[in-house]
């Protein structure tokens, strides 16, 4: 199952109708040129508008989107530069190619999975400091008596689909290096560490939008649809060795579950 957060509405005749790009505008709230050049790439990797072919003018394109002339140029400059389109002059709009293959990156929900996750991904540690305290205990525990904080991004492919906040105990920090960790899950330098006992862990996913800092690190609109998944990795007393905060951007997550 794919995780997207999705919006109802009563005005559609039925679930088989397309929104007109006036109800994708009015449903969102990242900036309207955002939205329409998703909905234009999607159209693209759909094959609504063919490899091949001339898109609809400008003109109709405004009417159907309700939009000023301005907008909707906007939103086909991103896929010009994203090489989707091309436009030439006396000619009109065609489709050069459709987006390539998505990496989806998958939710795990076992222990073994997780170690194993991220793999062929790179990181940038954008931020590490010592702190007091956590912010917070979402899945509850005692806290340790200090915790080293990191900010990173994951990229796939050059793309930033992740941010990463993390504080892992500072005892257990001390024995590492920033070497240690680098392209690596947190999770699985925890488990490959000899001297560390876990005790257990826990994780919350839900459905969010992306503020103005994540927006800005993972390069996607203001509010775009984001997945966070909050996981605290317990020792056997119950102290938090590890917990993360991490934004996903949602267009790069699936949720696969086996029923039988």
């Amino acid at each position: 199952m794919q995780v997207r957060p999705t919006r109802h509405d009563p005005s559609a005749a039925s679930a088989a109708t397309p929104r007109s790009l006036e109800a994708h505008r009015a449903a969102g709230t990242a900036p309207v040129y955002g939205q329409l050049a998703a909905v234009f790439r999607r159209r693209i990797e759909t094959g609504t508008w063919p490899v091949g072919s001339k898109i609809p003018s400008l003109n109709a394109l405004v009417e159907e989107a309700g939009v000023a002339r301005s907008t909707i140029r906007q939103a086909l400059t991103i896929l010009e530069h994203e090489g989707f389109i091309v436009r030439q002059r006396g000619r009109g709009t065609f489709v050069l190619r459709q987006p390539e293959a998505r990496h989806w990156n998958s939710l795990h929900a076992d222990w073994d999975s997780l170690v194993e996750a991220h793999e062929g991904v790179t990181t940038d540690l954008l931020r590490s400091e010592s702190v007091a305290a956590l912010p917070g205990l979402p899945h509850g525990g005692t806290q340790a008596a200090g915790y080293r904080f990191l900010l990173r991004r994951h990229r796939r492919e050059g793309v930033p689909y992740l941010i990463g906040f993390a504080y892992i105990d500072q005892a257990i920090w001390d024995d590492l290096s920033l070497d240690a960790i680098k392209d690596q899950p947190l999770i699985r330098v925890l488990s490959d560490l000899p001297w560390v006992t876990i005790g257990s862990a826990r994780q919350t996913m839900e459905v969010s939008t992306a503020d103005i800092e994540v927006a800005d690190l993972l390069d996607i609109p203001l509010n775009a649809p984001v997945v966070i998944i909050d996981r605290t990795v317990f020792g056997e007393d119950e102290t938090v060795l590890l917990q993360t905060r991490g934004f996903y951007r949602a267009d790069f997550v699936k949720l696969t579950i086996t029923l039988r």
